[in-house]
C-alpha cells in the first residue's frame, strides 16, 4: 500500500476559505458581477484589484504598500502583459519577498536556463507517460478505492485534496510525512498574521527538508524527479556547465512542490462543480470520454483556482490606451480576462461543447503553468476514476449545497457531498 496523508492531516491545509484569511484578503463571496462590469467600463483601470472590487482593505499577497497599481481585466490586455517581456517582469515577487529565489521570479535568460532544467520532467509525454504510470495511476486506484463500501462522500477532502499532495510529494520522491510537514512549514511562512521572525525559521525548516532529501538523493539516486535534478547539468552564459547546488535544487522543488499540491485541488473541484451542475453536460462525459478533456479546459478557463497574477512596469509604457508608469504593480486579472465576451459567447456559462480556444488559466508566455501537462492527468485519472466506478454520482440532497469560494487570488470548491450510488 501506498503510503499515505493522515484523513485529518489536509482538513485545515486545504480548507479554501481558511486559505483566503491567510492570504490576508479574506472571503470574498462572488467577484465575478463586479469584474463582468468593470470589464464593461474598460479593459485597464488605475488600482489594485482588492479597492476595484469593492474591499479597499483587501491587500492580500498582490499589494505593495505605497506602489501604484493597475488592473488589468480584458483578454487582449492580460495577454499582452503576460508576453511583453520587455515591459513587464516578475518584480513584483521580489519586491513582495515570495519565492524570490525559485523561477516564478526570474526573468530574460536566467529563467529560461533554470526552466529548461525543469521542463523536461513535465512535458506532455512524461505526463502521460513517467507520472502517470509511476505515480498517478496507483494513486487513484487507492484513494477512490477508499469509498467501496460508502454511499456518500466529500469528494473535496477524501479525494481531490489528498491527490495532488500525494502525486507531487511522491513524484519528487518525499515521504508523505516530508510533504506535509514542507507543506505545513511554508504555509505557515506566507501566513500574514505569521510574526517575522517566526515566518523566517518556518521557511528556513521547510527548506530544510527538501535540503536534507536532496543530499541523500546525492548518494543514493532513486527514480524520481529530485534525483533527476541533482544530476542535470545547467548551462551558463559562457557555455560551460555544471551540477546545481542543493539550494538550486531546492529552489525548484520549493515552488512545484507547493503550488502542485494546491492549484490541482481546486481545479479538480472546479470541473467536477461545474459538470455535476450540468447534468447533460455530465451525461455526456460519461457516454464519450473524450469529452472530459474539453470539460477540464473549460472549467479552468469558466473558474481559473488563481484568478489574479502579477507584473511589475519595467518602464514609463502603454497598455489598452492606458499609460502605466515605470514600477507599477500590474493586477492580471485572469477571472475577468477568462469571461471577456468579446472573445466568448456567453461566457459567464460553463460549457464543455463551446468551440476551444486558448484560455488565460495556464497563464501565457515565459511563464505559463509548469504542471499543467501533470495537472491535467490527475484531472483526467480523478474523474475518470469516478465515473468508471459510480455512474450513478451526484449531489447528496441532504447535505448542504456546494459551493464556490474563497478570496480574490484564491478559489475553489468547499465541500462536495455526493451520493455515490
Amino acid at each position: 500500500m501506498t503510503e499515505m496523508l493522515g484523513e485529518h492531516d489536509l482538513d485545515d491545509m486545504f480548507d479554501i476559505d481558511g486559505d483566503a484569511e491567510r492570504n490576508g484578503g479574506g472571503v470574498v463571496d462572488d467577484p465575478y458581477p463586479i469584474w463582468a462590469e468593470l470589464l464593461k467600463q474598460g479593459p485597464v483601470h488605475k488600482g489594485g484589484i482588492g479597492g476595484l472590487t469593492g474591499r479597499e482593505n483587501d491587500r492580500g499577497t498582490m499589494y505593495i504598500e505605497g506602489a501604484v497599481h493597475y488592473s488589468v481585466l480584458g483578454f487582449a490586455g492580460v495577454s499582452e502583459v503576460f508576453t511583453r517581456k520587455e515591459d513587464f517582469d516578475s518584480g513584483h515577487y521580489q519586491d513582495m519577498g515570495t519565492f524570490t529565489d525559485t523561477i516564478l521570479a526570474m526573468d530574460g535568460s536566467g529563467h529560461r536556463r533554470y526552466r529548461d532544467l525543469i521542463q523536461e520532467h513535465f512535458q506532455p509525454a512524461q505526463a502521460s507517460g513517467w507520472w502517470r504510470e509511476n505515480v498517478i495511476s496507483g494513486l487513484v486506484e487507492e484513494l477512490v478505492g477508499r469509498f467501496d463500501g460508502k454511499d456518500a462522500v466529500d469528494l473535496n477532502s477524501q479525494l481531490f485534496a489528498r491527490l495532488p499532495m500525494q502525486t507531487v510529494t511522491a513524484g519528487f520522491g518525499l515521504s508523505a510525512q516530508e510533504g506535509l510537514d514542507f507543506r505545513k512549514g511554508l504555509l505557515a511562512a506566507m501566513n500574514h498574521l505569521t510574526p517575522p521572525q517566526e515566518k523566517m525559521e518556518q521557511m528556513q525548516a521547510a527548506t530544510e527538508i527538501l535540503e536534507n532529501v536532496i543530499r541523500e538523493r546525492q548518494t543514493e539516486p532513486r527514480d524520481d524527479v529530485i534525483s533527476r535534478l541533482v544530476k542535470a547539468e545547467m548551462k551558463e552564459e559562457d557555455g560551460t556547465t555544471r551540477l546545481l547546488t542543493v539550494s538550486e535544487v531546492a529552489s525548484f522543488c520549493k515552488l512545484i512542490v507547493f503550488a502542485g499540491g494546491g492549484t490541482t485541488w481546486k481545479q479538480l473541484g472546479i470541473t467536477t462543480f461545474g459538470l455535476l451542475n450540468n447534468p447533460e453536460q455530465l451525461e455526456a462525459v460519461r457516454a464519450d470520454r473524450s469529452l472530459l478533456a474539453k470539460a477540464i479546459l473549460e472549467g479552468a478557463r469558466w473558474y481559473p483556482n488563481d484568478p489574479v497574477f502579477a507584473r511589475k512596469a519595467m518602464r514609463d509604457t502603454e497598455l489598452q490606451g492606458t499609460k502605466i508608469p515605470k514600477g507599477a504593480i500590474i493586477h492580471l486579472c485572469l477571472g475577468a480576462a477568462n469571461r471577456d465576451p468579446a472573445r466568448w459567447e456567453n461566457p459567464e456559462k460553463f460549457d464543455l461543447f463551446r468551440p476551444v480556444q486558448r484560455s488565460l488559466a495556464f497563464a501565457a508566455g515565459a511563464h505559463s503553468c509548469l504542471g499543467q501537462h501533470v495537472a491535467r492527468e490527475e484531472m483526467l485519472g480523478a474523474i475518470n476514476a469516478l465515473l468508471d466506478r459510480y455512474p450513478n454520482m451526484r449531489w447528496d440532497p441532504s447535505m448542504p449545497p456546494a459551493k464556490l469560494s474563497g478570496g480574490l487570488i484564491s478559489r475553489g470548491p468547499g465541500p462536495l457531498h455526493v451520493l455515490l450510488n
